[in-house]
């Protein structure tokens, strides 16, 4: 009797694994698919959005050295044509991507593999070998990283299709399958190879960086689905609970989100608390003071959590800027409004003093000058869900690394700076505003909620931390050639002026040397290390120029003159050359220049013709020097001694602009923004103005994260 039910339990057993297999195989691959693609492309979009964005900028850190093999002009036209060309790279790489999902691109990779035509077959250069191995590379990387979650993937689609196993190249979303995705797109485009390179390269740091993130929102989605699909077979199948039977050791179970156990007051939590009841004392009277007890029964504090998250409905619906009254005021409010006891009930010690602590921080929030107005609304919007989140969990206020706290630091710390008419200030402000609407309407009400974004924006701002450095180091590099360059200018212009010095020139001589043998000294000059003889020829020519011109005072003169001149023209000619001088004007040049020897050699002519031109032609150079007038006071000292990384505050008609001192000598100054880029250079002087007559003023910005500058405070007393 034993055996025999025993018996038909293994059949009813395999016969409901049977059915649940069935039903699940008979789930079309398009409708699987389906509904990953959605859940997909919610993130990835956003990351191709992002990256595209900003891709003349990628694609500048991504280039590299390979920035040197091209000129100042071409590269500038190769970002215009980026920039030009971003939105069609977006749109037909998601195209792309989009047709992965669908039947007939995956049949048609399917049917890859075929004869092969050795006919069509040839030799491929270097270009394409190194292209090639730079596509495999980021491929292969990513299935390194990435290994667990596309094994649970797979394994997820499999099950769901009912098939024994899926092959890479089935999978739509597989890195392999993106990456050569975007390579269709990328080949037609006008780039060379070292181009293109970067180009996948700022891809895979901007977008294939994120896949272990998506992965891992995908099969967090699909497992819910998952159980919840076989448990509606098994109620359809009539059996009790068929899912053990197709679950257990095939799938990994899927983990609901419980909510966070209450935790007990610390002695560092219980410290806070008389902190805070000495700064009520000190502030008294104010919102803040300890709610009057009319009652011995306190509000539960899922009741608490409940009427912020009513609150919180309202508070959407609510005006910016809408004044309000202080948040456990409203809570108790809506606690009465919701209860239907005859009891009079009040808060509890520790959850009024979590409602106040919170009412504190965002207080300081709202009182800070250094964010914009919409990011600050934006922000000051999470105070209810991160009350909601801090009943009952006194850590956040007295551990640094909560997560909680770090994702309201985080924020905060985002969001100062910002430039409204900076294109990578309104993409960070963007991503603060997708930050605060998912804690705001989604999972902000629960520990688990802050924690998951937390760790996603902590790992946002290390990718804008990483980049703003990248671009600060160039752009600071940048400014030290510049330096340089300006340094080399002024050693040039010095030495052609002692070279006319006290000397009676031809205008147009002297017009040559200031605007065109200059470059020629400058281009000796910063190749001086290099080539040091060229630095001494190239001086020694414009000081045979000069005696060139000026009449011989006897025959000894003269001859000496006609001597030197073969090896003057040819070096001049040689100089002119290097700097790709105009030939036109190069020619117009020599052609006076042996007009104007032949008079001076011409013994009969030269008083007479010389004293023609004299007249008209010529001009004597002498030195000096212009001294610029600097005010001494207060606003010049500011100036002078601001400290690179500082930050200043520029206001105008159009609105206020925030810049921090990236670099500094003793006349100029770089100030650039929060992403790093540019924003204007300003003589130490210009800034002095403009602090004198209140055009900037200096920022000074606490150190301290915005929670623990007012726990800090607290603290203190």
């Amino acid at each position: 009797m034993t055996n025999l039910f025993l018996n038909d339990s293994r059949t009813v057993a395999m016969s409901n694994r049977q059915q649940v297999n069935s039903d699940l195989s008979n789930v079309s691959r398009a409708g699987i698919l389906g509904k990953i693609k959605p859940i997909f492309f919610q993130h990835f979009e956003q990351a191709v959005e992002d990256c595209c964005m900003r891709i003349d900028l990628e694609f500048g850190l991504q280039l590299g050295r390979n920035r040197e093999k091209m000129g100042k002009d071409q590269y500038t036209k190769l970002l215009e044509y980026l920039r030009l060309i971003r939105r069609d790279i977006k749109q037909n790489y998601l195209s792309k991507v989009s047709d992965l999902f669908d039947d007939h691109h995956q049949k048609a990779d399917d049917g890859e593999g075929g004869q092969l035509d050795f006919s069509k077959i040839s030799l491929i250069g270097d270009d394409a070998v190194k292209e090639n191995h730079a596509i495999t590379q980021i491929i292969r990387q990513c299935e390194r990283l990435y290994y667990e979650e596309l094994t649970a993937l797979n394994k997820h689609l499999t099950l769901q299709r009912g098939k024994q196993a899926i092959a890479d190249g089935q999978n739509p979303i597989f890195p392999e399958k993106l990456v050569r995705a975007l390579v269709e797109v990328v080949k037609p485009l006008k780039l060379n190879t070292d181009a293109r390179i970067a180009l996948y390269k700022a891809f895979e740091a901007n977008v294939f960086s994120q896949l272990g993130f998506i992965y891992g929102e995908l099969m967090t989605r699909c497992e819910t689905a998952a159980t919840a699909r076989m448990q509606e077979v098994a109620q359809r199948s009539g059996v009790p609970s068929p899912t053990p039977l197709y679950l257990v050791g095939e799938i990994r179970e899927a983990v609901e989100p419980v909510a966070a156990n209450a935790e007990q007051p610390s002695a560092e939590f219980r410290l806070l608390q008389e902190k805070l009841e000495l700064w009520r004392l000190a502030h008294f009277p104010s919102a803040y003071d300890l709610i009057s007890a009319t009652g011995n029964l306190c509000y539960q504090q899922f009741e608490i959590k409940n009427a912020l998250q009513v609150l919180q409905l309202v508070n959407d619906d609510s005006e910016p800027g809408e004044k309000k009254q202080p948040l456990k005021w409203r809570v108790l409010k809506k606690l009465e409004e919701l209860s239907f006891s005859v009891d009079v009930r009040v808060l509890a010690k520790h959850d009024e003093d979590v409602l106040d602590l919170v009412a504190l921080i965002f207080s300081e929030i709202e009182q800070d000058k250094l964010l914009e107005d919409s990011v600050k609304t934006a922000i000051l919007r999470l105070e209810i869900p991160l009350a909601a989140a801090s009943v009952g969990q006194y850590s956040i206020f007295t551990s640094e690394g909560n997560s909680v706290r770090l994702l309201l630091d985080n924020l905060f710390a985002a969001g100062m700076f910002l430039n409204a008419d900076e294109d990578d200030d309104r993409l960070i402000q963007a991503r603060i505003a997708s930050a605060v609407k998912k804690m705001t309407r989604h999972s902000g009400f629960e520990l688990f909620g802050w924690m998951a974004e937390a760790e996603e924006f902590a790992g946002y701002l290390n990718k804008q931390k990483q980049r703003s450095q990248n671009i600060e180091q160039n752009a600071r590099q940048f400014m030290i050639n510049k330096q340089a360059l300006d340094s080399s200018r002024k050693i040039v212009a010095t030495a052609i002026e002692n070279s006319m010095k006290g000397k009676k020139l031809p205008t147009a001589i002297v017009e040559f040397l200031r605007g065109v043998w200059a470059d020629v000294l400058l281009d000796a000059y910063t190749h001086k290390d290099e080539q040091p003889e060229q630095w001494e020829k190239s001086v020694q020519a414009m000081d045979e120029l000069i005696v060139s011109v000026i009449a011989p005072a006897n025959d000894n003169e003269r001859k000496q003159i006609l001597k030197l001149l073969p090896g003057l023209i040819a070096e001049l000619r040689h100089g002119l050359k290097k700097i790709s001088y105009d030939k036109s004007a190069q020619s117009r040049f020599f052609k006076d220049l042996a007009v104007w020897h032949i008079i001076l050699m011409d013994k009969k002519e030269a008083k007479k013709t010389l004293g023609d031109i004299d007249k008209a032609g010529t001009a004597s150079v002498e030195g000096g020097q212009i001294k610029a007038e600097t005010i001494a006071d207060h606003s010049s000292a500011q100036a002078n001694i601001l400290a690179e990384g500082s930050w200043v505050v520029f206001t105008s008609e159009s609105g206020r602009q925030w810049g921090k001192l990236l670099w500094k000598n003793a006349e100029n100054m770089l100030f650039v923004g929060k992403s790093g880029a540019k924003i204007f250079e300003i003589q130490v002087a210009e800034l002095a103005e403009k602090l004198r007559l209140g055009q900037a003023a200096l920022v000074k910005a606490s150190e301290e994260k915005i929670t623990e500058r007012v726990l800090s405070k607290l603290m203190s007393l």
